[in-house]
C-alpha cells in the first residue's frame, strides 16, 4: 500500500473517530437534558395540583375534575391520587408510545425518570399524595429529529472533509507522480526537465532529479560523441575527413557478398598525378589543403547520389563504390566527378594545374575483391597513359547485369501480378550466439523471375520504393514469416523498408497481421535499416508501439552511422542493433575498429540493448567480435557454422 493511501485513509479514520466522538457526546448530552426537563415537569405538575387540591373541597368530584384538567392540558403518562392509607382514589394514564421513532433508540438510549410527588392536606393534616409522571415519547421524538439532523450534518461534513483531504493528496501526488516519470524516462533514455513543483518539501527533489537528468544526458552525450570519434579515427582519413582504405575495403567486401544489395554496380578510382612532386614544391601544409579542396569538390559531385561511399584509400587515390548504377551511368557520373575537380583550377608555381586521372570498373555480385581493384588499377594505369578516363566491364565479357524487367511500368506490373499471385518466397540466414546456438532466423524476401533466375530484395525493392510499393512488399514477407511460425519453433527476423513506415496504412495493416500470429508474434523480431533512417527516427515510434502490443521485438541492422541516436533508440525499446559489416571486416587486424565496436557495445549493454555483427566472413572475425561483448553473429561463418 503507498504512503499517501495509508496517509488518507489515517486522515480518514481520524476524522471519523472525531465526528463519531462528537455525535456521541451529542447525543448524550441531548439525553441528560431532557431527563431533566421531563423531571421537572413531573415534580411541577404534581406541586401545582397539590396545591390547588389543598385550597379546594376535598370531595372526590372536585378532586377527579383538577386530575383531568391537568392530565388533558400537559404530556403526561400517568397522574394518580391517593388518600393517607394509600387507596387510590383518582388515577388518570395513557400508553407512552414514542411513534416514529425505531425501537433501538430507546434501548440505546434510555431515559430514566422518577415521577414527581407532592403532598394534599387540610390545614396541617394530609389528606392525600399526588404522584405526577411526565411522557417520554415528545422527548424521544425530538431527540430522534435532533439526531437525524445532527448526523446528516455531521455526515456532510465527514464527506466534505473527505473530499477536501483526498484533493489535497492529489495535488500533492501529482508531482511525485512526474517525479516517477521523470525517473522512469532518464531509465528510457528521455532526458526532460520537470518543472519545480508548489509543495515546498517536494522542490528540493524536483530540482536534484532535475540535475541528474541533466547530468545523465550529458554523460550520453559524451559517450556518443566519444564512439563517433572511435568510429572517425577507425574509419575516416585524418587529412581530408573521407573513409579510409580499411573501412573502404570493408564496404567493397560488404557489397559483393550480401545478396540484399544490388547484384551489381561500379567502382570508379581518381588519382592525382605527381603528388610527390607536388609535396616537395608547395610542402605539406599546401599540399594537404589540395587534398581537402580535392575531397570537398569530390563529396559535392556525389551529393545525392544514394549508397554512394568515397573514400581515399592511398596517398594519391580517391574511390567510389557505386552499387547498383551500370558502366554507362557510372561513366557519365564519374565525367561530372572529374569536371568538378578539374574546375578547381589548382595550380603549383610553375602555374601547372592539377591533373586528375580516372577509371571505373563494373562489377557482379561474388567477383572477389582482390580482383575488381586488380582490374580497376590496371585501368587507372591505362588511364594515366593514355590521358583519358577509362571505363571497363565486369570482367565476364559484358557489361553490369541489366534489371530483369526494364521500367517502372513493367515492374509495376511484375510486382503487383508477384503480390496477388503469392509468388514471393523466404530465403532465411542463421544469427548465431558466440557459443554457436541459434539467436534467430533472418528471414529475405525473394522474387523468382522465371528460366531458375531469383530476385533479391537488393534487386527489386529499389523498384518497388518507386512505384510505391515497398510497404506491400514488406508486409507480404510479415505474412510469409507467420506461416513460417507455425511449421517451426524458431525465432526469426523480418526485414523492413524505411520507407514502408511513413506509407499511409502500413502500420495499420501490420497490426492487423501481427494480431493474426497471436502469442506467437513473440517470437517475431521486425529489423530497419540504419541506413533509410533520417536523423529524427521518422516512424520507429510508431512501429515500436505497434510491435509492444504484440510482444514482437525491434531491431536495427546495418548501424554505426547515426551513434549519437543510441539513446533514442533504447527510448523506443530496440531490442538489438546489428553493426554493419563495414566495422566488422578485418576486426581482429583493426585495433580501431575493435575500440569502437567495444564502446558500442558497453553502451548498448548500459540501454539492455544487444548488439550483433554482420558479414563476419571468418573465423579470426567471430573469435574477435565474441571477445569484445557482440551477441551474435550473421554472415558466411555463420552459415558454415550452422551446417547452411
Amino acid at each position: 500500500m503507498s504512503l499517501l493511501r495509508r496517509l488518507w485513509i489515517s486522515v480518514v479514520v481520524a476524522m471519523g473517530v472525531v465526528l463519531v466522538g462528537a455525535f456521541a457526546v451529542s447525543l448524550l448530552t441531548a439525553r441528560g437534558y431532557f431527563e431533566q426537563q421531563l423531571q421537572a415537569q413531573s415534580s411541577d405538575g404534581a406541586v401545582s395540583l397539590a396545591l390547588s387540591m389543598s385550597q379546594q373541597n376535598k370531595d372526590a368530584a372536585t378532586a377527579e375534575l383538577l386530575v383531568s384538567a391537568l392530565f388533558d392540558g400537559g404530556h403526561y403518562r400517568l397522574i394518580r391520587l391517593t388518600d393517607a392509607s394509600g387507596r387510590v382514589i383518582v388515577e388518570r394514564s395513557q400508553p407512552d408510545l414514542a411513534d416514529g421513532v425505531p425501537g433501538w433508540l430507546l434501548a440505546v438510549l434510555p431515559m430514566d425518570i422518577r415521577p414527581g410527588q407532592a403532598q394534599v392536606s387540610d390545614g396541617w393534616r394530609q389528606t392525600g399524595l399526588i404522584t405526577v409522571e411526565a411522557a417520554r415519547s415528545y422527548a424521544y421524538r425530538s431527540l430522534w429529529r435532533g439526531m437525524v439532523q445532527l448526523g446528516s450534518l455531521m455526515l456532510a461534513i465527514g464527506l466534505f472533509w473527505a473530499m477536501g483531504v483526498s484533493a489535497l493528496l492529489r495535488w500533492v501526488r501529482r508531482p511525485l507522480a512526474e517525479m516517477a516519470e521523470q525517473a522512469a524516462a532518464i531509465g528510457a533514455g528521455q532526458f526532460r526537465v520537470l518543472q519545480e513543483p508548489d509543495v515546498v518539501e517536494l522542490q528540493s527533489m524536483a530540482r536534484a532529479l532535475n540535475h541528474m537528468s541533466e547530468r545523465v544526458r550529458t554523460l550520453f552525450a559524451e559517450q556518443a560523441g566519444r564512439i563517433a570519434e572511435l568510429r572517425d579515427e577507425g574509419s575516416r582519413d585524418a587529412g581530408t575527413g573521407l573513409l579510409n582504405r580499411a573501412y573502404f575495403n570493408g564496404e567493397l567486401r560488404r557489397v559483393l557478398s550480401d545478396a540484399d544489395v544490388p547484384s551489381a554496380g561500379c567502382l570508379a578510382m581518381l588519382r592525382i598525378a605527381d603528388l610527390a612532386g607536388l609535396n616537395q614544391q608547395l610542402g605539406r601544409a599546401r599540399t594537404d589543403e589540395w587534398l581537402a579542396a580535392v575531397a570537398a569538390a569530390l563529396q559535392a559531385a556525389l551529393a545525392g547520389v544514394e549508397e554512394a561511399s568515397l573514400a581515399r584509400v592511398g596517398g594519391a587515390e580517391f574511390a567510389i563504390l557505386l552499387p547498383g548504377p551500370g558502366i554507362d551511368e557510372g561513366r557519365q557520373l564519374l565525367e561530372r566527378v572529374h569536371s568538378a575537380v578539374a574546375a578547381l583550377d589548382l595550380r603549383g608555381e610553375r602555374g601547372v594545374g592539377l591533373r586528375i586521372d580516372a577509371a571505373i570498373a563494373a562489377y557482379r555480385r561474388d567477383e572477389k575483391p582482390g580482383a575488381l581493384l586488380a582490374r580497376v588499377d590496371s585501368a587507372l594505369m591505362r588511364a594515366e597513359s593514355d590521358g583519358a578516363l577509362v571505363a571497363v566491364g565486369d570482367g565476364s565479357g559484358g557489361a553490369a547485369l541489366p534489371l530483369p524487367v526494364p521500367g517502372e511500368g513493367a515492374w509495376r506490373a511484375m510486382l503487383d501480378g508477384a503480390l496477388a499471385r503469392r509468388q514471393f518466397a523466404l530465403q532465411d540466414y542463421p544469427v548465431l550466439a558466440g557459443d554457436g546456438s541459434l539467436v534467430h532466423r533472418e528471414l529475405m524476401l525473394r522474387l523468382p523471375a522465371g528460366g531458375g533466375e531469383v530476385l533479391t530484395a537488393g534487386q527489386f525493392m529499389p523498384a518497388a520504393v518507386r512505384v510505391g510499393l515497398a510497404s506491400a512488399c514488406d508486409l507480404e514477407a510479415v505474412r510469409l514469416g507467420i506461416e513460417r511460425l507455425k511449421a517451426s519453433p524458431e525465432p526469426i527476423a523480418i526485414n523492413v523498408a524505411p520507407r514502408s513506415l511513413i506509407e499511409p496504412d502500413f502500420l495499420d495493416r501490420l497490426d492487423v497481421l501481427l494480431a493474426t500470429a497471436g502469442s506467437e508474434a513473440a517470437r517475431i523480431a521486425l529489423e530497419v535499416s540504419e541506413r533509410g533512417l533520417d536523423a529524427k527516427l521518422a516512424g520507429l515510434d510508431a512501429l515500436a508501439e505497434v510491435l509492444a502490443r504484440h510482444g514482437a521485438q525491434l531491431g536495427i541492422e546495418h548501424f554505426g552511422r547515426q551513434l549519437a541516436a543510441l539513446p533514442r533508440l533504447y527510448a523506443i525499446r530496440l531490442a538489438y542493433l546489428k553493426l554493419d559489416g563495414s566495422f566488422v571486416a578485418g576486426l581482429h587486424e583493426n585495433a580501431g575498429h575493435q575500440r569502437l565496436v567495444k564502446a558500442i557495445v558497453d553502451v548498448a549493454r548500459g540501454l539492455n540493448v544487444v548488439v550483433y555483427a554482420e558479414q563476419v566472413h571468418s573465423a579470426e572475425e567471430w573469435t574477435a567480435a565474441a571477445n569484445l561483448g557482440v551477441g551474435g553473429m550473421t554472415g558466411p561463418e555463420a552459415s558454415r557454422r550452422s551446417g547452411g
